[in-house]
C-alpha cells in the first residue's frame, strides 16, 4: 500500500508541471519504500496427470516446483474419523477399537473431506429417521452413498433377485480365494446408477506396485460373476457387460505395458516325448485363446480403448492372441473355482438376498466360513473345459 501511495503521489507532482524532480542534486521526489521482506508464492492446486497440463505453465520458473498429496493411510484415517466422529452425536459402539479399526479398513482411497462427508451424511439419515445419534449401518450407507450413488427405492422380481445375487456372490467368492491381498468391503443388490449390485474389495494395505499373479487375481474375480451365471443358468446375462469391458483393458494393459502373458502349463511329466507335451500345450493354449475371444470386448466404446498401450495392443494381431488367452485362462480358473464351490457360493446369495447389503467383517466372516476350496485341474482333459 506504501508503495502504490509514494507512485501516485509522485506521479501527481509529474502532473503539475510546477514542482521540478530535483534542484541540483536533491531530489524533489518522494523515495521508494524499501523492498518487502515477505516472500511471495504462487501456489495452484489440480487434480489431472501433471503431464496433461501446458508445459509452458509447468516448466521451471513458473509452477516448476511439484507437490503430490497422497490419500490418507489406514493409520491417518483412523486419526481423521477421531477428529470427525467427535464433532457430532454417534452410537458408543463406534468408539470401540474394532469397530474404528473396521471403518478405517473399509476406507481405503478416502480423502479427508470424503470421510468429513460420510460423517455428516451418516448423522443426515439418523436425523431423517428421527434419531439424534449415528450407528454403523448410517455410516455405510453413507459411504455407499459417497462411493456408487444413491440407492434406488426398486424391488427386483424373485428370479432377477436371485440372478443379480449369484453374479455378485461369484465376484465376493473369486475375490477371497484369488486376491491375496484384498479382503471383500461390500456385497450389495441394491440398485445404485445404472448397477444391479456390486461387490467391492480393497487391499489390506497400500501397495502402488503388484505382480503378474496379482493381476491374474483381478482378472479371476472379474470374470467370477460370469463364470456364476454359466454354472447355475448355463449363459450369461447382459450384466456382465462392465466386466468384459474392464476384464479386456485391465488384460490387454497387462500384455502392452507390462510384458505379461498366461501362466505356463505345466503337465507334470504326462507326455514322455517333448514334442507330445509341446503339442498338448499349444492345443490348451488355442483353447484359452477360443474362450477368451468370446469374452473380449471388441465394441469400442471410448475411453481406454481408444488409447495405448490398450489400443496398441487390441489393433496388434499377436498381442491381442496373448490377451486372450489371459482371459481364456482366468476364466477357466473362475468357472471352476464356482462349480466347485457352487453350494456355498448359493448360500452367500441367499444370505445377501436376506439382507439385501453385506459390509465390512461381516462379509468377510461370511466368506471364511465357506471354507471355499480350489479344484485342481487336468486341462488334457476334456471335460474340464467349460462351454461359453
Amino acid at each position: 500500500m506504501r508503495r502504490v501511495s509514494t507512485n501516485r503521489f509522485n506521479t501527481f507532482l509529474d502532473a503539475c508541471y510546477v514542482i521540478p524532480r530535483r534542484v541540483g542534486s536533491v531530489s524533489l521526489r518522494l523515495p521508494p519504500p524499501p523492498p518487502r521482506r515477505e516472500q511471495i508464492y504462487f501456489i495452484g492446486a489440480t487434480n489431472v496427470p501433471i503431464e496433461v497440463l501446458d508445459p509452458a505453465l509447468t516448466r521451471p520458473g513458473r509452477m516448476g516446483r511439484h507437490v503430490w498429496f497422497r490419500t490418507p493411510t489406514k493409520q491417518d484415517r483412523l486419526d481423521i474419523f477421531d477428529l470427525y466422529i467427535t464433532k457430532v452425536a454417534h452410537e458408543p459402539d463406534l468408539d470401540t477399537p474394532t469397530r474404528r479399526d473396521e471403518v478405517a479398513r473399509i476406507t481405503m482411497g478416502y480423502s479427508p473431506a470424503m470421510i468429513e462427508q460420510v460423517c455428516s451424511m451418516a448423522l443426515t439419515y439418523a436425523h431423517h429417521d428421527g434419531r439424534e445419534r449415528f450407528g454403523w449401518y448410517d455410516l455405510v450407507e453413507a459411504m455407499t452413498t459417497v462411493e456408487s450413488g444413491t440407492a434406488i427405492n426398486i424391488d427386483y422380481i424373485p428370479e432377477e433377485t436371485r440372478a443379480v445375487a449369484i453374479h455378485e456372490a461369484g465376484h465376493a467368492v473369486a475375490a477371497h480365494v484369488y486376491l491375496k491381498g484384498a479382503e471383500s468391503t461390500r456385497l450389495s443388490i441394491r440398485r445404485r446408477g445404472a448397477a444391479l449390485g456390486h461387490h467391492m474389495a480393497l487391499e489390506k494395505e497400500e501397495r502402488f506396485s503388484s505382480w503378474q499373479s496379482d493381476e491374474v487375481g483381478q482378472l479371476v474375480w472379474t470374470l467370477g460373476a460370469m463364470a456364476a451365471e454359466h454354472v447355475f443358468y448355463g449363459e450369461n446375462s447382459t450384466g456382465v457387460g462392465g466386466d468384459v469391458q474392464s476384464g479386456t483393458a485391465r488384460a490387454a494393459w497387462m500384455v502392452g505395458a507390462c510384458a505379461m502373458g498366461p501362466e505356463r502349463i505345466e503337465l507334470n511329466g504326462k507326455f514322455r516325448k517333448r514334442e507330445d507335451e509341446d503339442e498338448a500345450r499349444a492345443d490348451i493354449m488355442t483353447r484359452f485363446e477360443r474362450i477368451g475371444t468370446q469374452i473380449m470386448n471388441r465394441s469400442g466404446g471410448g475411453g481406454p480403448f481408444d488409447h495405448d498401450p490398450i489400443a496398441g495392443v487390441l489393433n496388434d494381431r499377436d498381442k491381442r492372441r496373448t490377451a486372450t488367452q489371459l482371459l481364456g485362462q482366468a476364466y477357466v480358473h473362475a468357472h471352476h473355482l464356482i462349480a466347485a464351490n457352487k453350494d456355498k457360493v448359493e448360500h452367500i446369495a441367499e444370505v445377501v438376498i436376506e439382507r439385501r447389503e453385506l459390509y465390512g467383517n461381516e462379509l468377510v466372516d461370511l466368506l471364511q466360513q465357506a471354507d471355499l476350496k480350489v479344484p485342481e485341474l487336468d486341462l488334457t482333459d476334456e471335460q474340464v473345459w467349460p462351454k461359453i
